[in-house]
């Protein structure tokens, strides 16, 4: 190595290390809640556009063609998501904060157009857009916080990370709650052009890691698919599908089922997008717990695995304990809004996990690469619970069966665990 060289990757660490580890996680971390609540706003307003979208394309908004149309547009949303691997490749190649402001352009942009569709194929080619973005984001800007906080507080800022998405639940819950009526779905959407703001202050404050930067290592995606690392991509990729398949069939179920049993029941619809509402609410106080308590939770733990196991394992009894018994057996209303926050701390609290173990599976080269993948290919696969979740609603009449029988994908994931590499109490890969 020249002695320029040398002296140009000690500027950029310098460069670096002057940036203060909470200013980037306060960055990434902004940037992961907006996508937290312009993903979830369409759980609480499924049902009211689907009846004024559905008859304006020549589709009646019966019970069951929402339940069908709603999931399938679900799966369109992901299926965006998923096509989103290519912006981890992107950062790999360009810059973890440039392609971090694209995606947040394109997730913004997209989401606020979902406000002025006129019929479902313009709505799901928006939606399709929008979720393109979504998942870009957690692609470029993962790797960003990894590689930009020192060593020590890395696992407990990574873990944190996560909260991020409670949080834009929590948000979207509550302009539903508070504003939604008087905003109407249309302009619960146009509100998803707000994110775009974050650009100025990314590009601005926030520069490139000096890892990344200072990397000279030349690698083919190619790599993530050859030796003991096809194993890792492969192993992180299905982990991932297994639960986003079960939290997408599970917890953002919770209030379709809930404004359609008290619809069924005789309430307004106002008052049962409400419920829909707090039912979001309570979930992911469990979600944000789960997030916020999943560093100490590893770390007491000593692994990584073993950690991914309990938190399998509990979403399956979780959901199962909240659907199948609580409403379709005991029919028992108190009982689900009790459980809701076990059902998020499971489900959606074990992505904190990942956001600590999935870039660590991969060198600093292939990071974004391979935590583009891993997201993007679990998706690919998980895009099918929704759509899965809807059909078998509309054939047995029954959401609660309908999600309770697909949480058995909890089961199918723990043979990926046991692929995965253990990097408990190792250092972030070079």
């Amino acid at each position: 190595m020249t002695e320029s060289t040398v002296e140009t990757i000690a500027s950029e660490v310098a460069e670096g290390e002057a940036v203060s580890p909470w200013k980037v996680f306060w960055a990434t971390w902004f940037g992961w809640m907006l996508d937290g609540f312009d993903s979830s706003m369409y759980s609480y307003i499924l049902v009211g556009a689907l009846s004024e979208l559905l008859p304006a394309s020549g589709i009646e908004a019966s019970h069951a063609n929402i339940g069908i149309y709603g999931g399938l547009l679900f799966s369109i949303f992901m299926l965006g998501w998923a096509c989103s691997m290519v912006w981890g490749w992107a950062a790999d190649r360009y810059g973890r904060v440039r392609i971090m402001c694209w995606t947040v352009l394109v997730y913004s942009l997209f989401t606020a157009l979902c406000g002025l569709a006129t019929g479902v194929v313009m709505f799901a080619l928006f939606r399709f857009m929008a979720g393109f973005g979504v998942g870009g984001e957690w692609a470029a800007g993962t790797p960003l916080l990894q590689e930009s906080v020192p060593e020590h507080t890395r696992v407990r800022l990574a873990g944190w990370l996560h909260t991020a998405t409670p949080t834009g639940l929590f948000l979207a819950a509550a302009v539903t709650l508070i504003g939604g009526s008087l905003l109407g779905w249309r302009g619960m959407f146009l509100l998803g052009i707000l994110p775009a703001l974050l650009i100025a202050y990314l590009r601005s404050n926030i520069p490139e890691p000096a890892r990344s930067r200072a990397s000279k290592t030349k690698t083919s995606v190619a790599e993530l698919f050859s030796g003991a690392q096809a194993r890792t991509t492969w192993a992180a990729a299905l982990m991932m599908a297994c639960i986003i398949f079960g939290l997408w069939s599970s917890n953002f179920w919770a209030p379709t089922v809930i404004i359609t049993k008290l619809t069924a029941a005789g309430a307004t619809p106002a008052h049962a997008q409400q419920m829909g509402a707090v039912a979001g609410l309570i979930t992911n106080v469990g979600t944000l717990i789960g997030c916020l308590l999943m560093p100490w939770i590893t770390g007491y733990l000593a692994s990584r695995r073993r950690t991914a196991v309990l938190f399998f394992m509990g979403s399956l009894i979780s959901v199962v304990a909240s659907y199948e018994i609580a409403i379709a057996r005991l029919d028992n209303f108190a009982l689900f809004l009790v459980l809701l926050p076990v059902l998020g701390f499971f489900t959606n609290g074990v992505f904190g996990l990942f956001t600590i173990w999935l870039p660590e599976m991969f060198p600093t080269a292939l990071r974004g690469s391979g935590s583009g993948f891993a997201f993007s290919t679990g998706r690919v696969l998980g895009a099918a619970g929704p759509t899965l979740i809807g059909a078998l609603a509309a054939k047995t009449g029954s959401y609660p069966l309908a999600i309770s029988l697909l949480s058995l994908i909890y089961v199918v994931g723990l043979p990926f665990i046991a692929m995965a590499p253990e990097t408990a109490g190792k250092p972030l890969a070079r």
